[in-house]
């Protein structure tokens, strides 16, 4: 038996295997019993065991005297939590992962994910069996909440211009991937007046495609986008929180290009600081530079980021794996806010994507992983770093980054599967790839 990936961004496992259905309780009495408040909201996507996994859920929160509001996709989650003034949300969706993964992901009652400290605070009376009990005459119940996207589609829609959103007759693809996002992308899109053509809107059966929106697993897409002959396509992973593109020519440009190009849009509009994680490419320098903004890096993980946004006052920001955080449509990563944005600076800016995507410069990024199952990160970051270049600037702030005059590696333990990730990004994929290829033989 496997273990639960632990952290921040939830607690990840295989079904029947890292995680059962008891512990599926647990977790969620534990969470309950740090809330204060009547009403917790509860979302989450489309993969099998998610009715095995709601009931348990309903059941802990029910015997923790709470009333249980069904909705979905995860930012709708978290944004209902603030709209009911909820003391908190569960998202049930283990995101990018397989479909035999599942998850739960805890939202405090600002309507974000815990931060590290709220977490540990789970943890403890996790392992304490530190539970609250209602006594039969204060049983919670569950209610479903009759629109819960209703108000989601109206903060996407009164952020950006609807109007000329509508005057430029936008056409677009959406690959829902049978997740979530089914419930949220065609109404956004007919209230933005975009027409659409959606694939893999079947919540009822498997994901038909592997579950991160990677260029390789948007094949299906890239055709339709050509065949329909839309400006866009838009593609979104199982819980509706990661958004990838792919440009007028059927061509995918890759999620790193989504904030970038969100980021660089949305500051030409307004003057904000911006934040993206470690890991989010240095394209973001470039666009903070060109518009005369600070850059602000955090540790990997939305909740990161969010409370970095907090600090700061920033109005934009996010993850470079097609992560938005827009907090005047909802302070956490919303494929829905990517899109709205997206169309805006297409109609404002009346040309193509792929014209839109020449605007800001790009770079490569490799990306690799590995499995760290009974191995320590710890001693085997220094070799990794002993097998490459003397670099510029260094930094762990999570994990180990190595800043070079044309790109950087960052090595890191993930925080949803059992794996180490090694990014590297730099002006051509042969660059990236060396650094790559040098740090996996360590890591190996």
């Amino acid at each position: 038996m496997s273990k639960p990936v632990i952290s921040v961004a939830g607690i990840r496992g295989i079904v029947g295997d890292s995680l059962v259905p008891e512990e599926f309780l647990r977790y969620t009495l534990a969470y309950a019993a740090q809330c204060e408040g009547k009403q917790i909201v509860v979302g989450g996507d489309c993969r099998l065991s998610r009715h095995m996994v709601r009931r348990l859920v309903f059941a802990a929160l029910e015997s923790s005297g709470f009333e249980a509001v069904g909705v979905c996709p995860t930012p709708t989650v978290g944004l209902m939590v603030r709209e009911l003034g909820a003391a908190g949300g569960i998202a049930i969706t283990a995101s990018h992962n397989p479909a035999e993964w599942n998850a739960l992901k805890f939202f405090s009652s600002e309507g974000v994910f815990l931060n590290q400290g709220e977490f540990d605070r789970v943890m403890r009376a996790y392992e304490a069996n530190d539970f609250r009990r209602a006594s039969f005459a204060r049983l919670g119940r569950v209610v479903t909440h009759p629109d819960p996207i209703g108000p989601h589609v109206e903060r996407a829609v009164g952020a950006v211009n609807q109007t000329k959103i509508r005057m430029r007759r936008l056409r677009a693809a959406v690959d829902c991937c049978n997740g979530a996002g089914t419930a949220i992308l065609p109404r956004l899109c007919k209230s933005l007046g975009v027409e659409a053509e959606f694939i893999f809107t079947d919540t009822s059966i498997p994901f038909e495609r592997p579950a991160e929106p990677l260029p390789e697993n948007l094949g299906t897409l890239c055709r339709t986008v050509k065949a329909v002959g839309a400006d866009v396509g838009f593609a979104v992973d199982p819980d509706a929180d990661r958004l990838a593109l792919v440009d007028e020519t059927g061509r995918a440009i890759g999620e790193e290009r989504t904030l970038t190009l969100v980021a660089n849009h949305w500051l030409a509009k307004e003057k904000t600081p911006l934040v993206a994680n470690l890991s989010t490419t240095r394209a973001l320098d470039d666009v903070a530079r060109a518009h005369g903004v600070p850059l602000y890096r955090t540790k990997i993980g939305e909740a990161h980021v969010v409370e970095e946004m907090k600090r700061v006052g920033s109005q934009i920001g996010g993850e470079g794996n097609g992560g938005v955080i827009a907090p005047r449509i909802h302070m956490g990563r919303d494929a829905a806010a990517g899109v709205a944005i997206l169309c805006e600076a297409l109609a404002e800016g009346k040309c193509s994507l792929s014209a839109l995507n020449a605007k800001v410069p790009d770079y490569v990024i490799v990306k690799a992983k590995v499995s760290i199952e009974g191995r320590s990160v710890a001693e085997m970051l220094p070799k990794i770093e002993g097998a490459l270049p003397a670099p510029k600037g260094k930094s762990t702030l999570d994990g180990l980054k190595l800043e070079y005059e044309n790109g950087w590696v960052h090595v890191r333990p993930s925080g949803t599967e059992p794996i180490i990730r090694i990014f590297a990004e730099a002006a051509t994929e042969a660059a990236a790839r060396e650094w790559v290829d040098k740090a996996l033989k360590m890591a190996e």
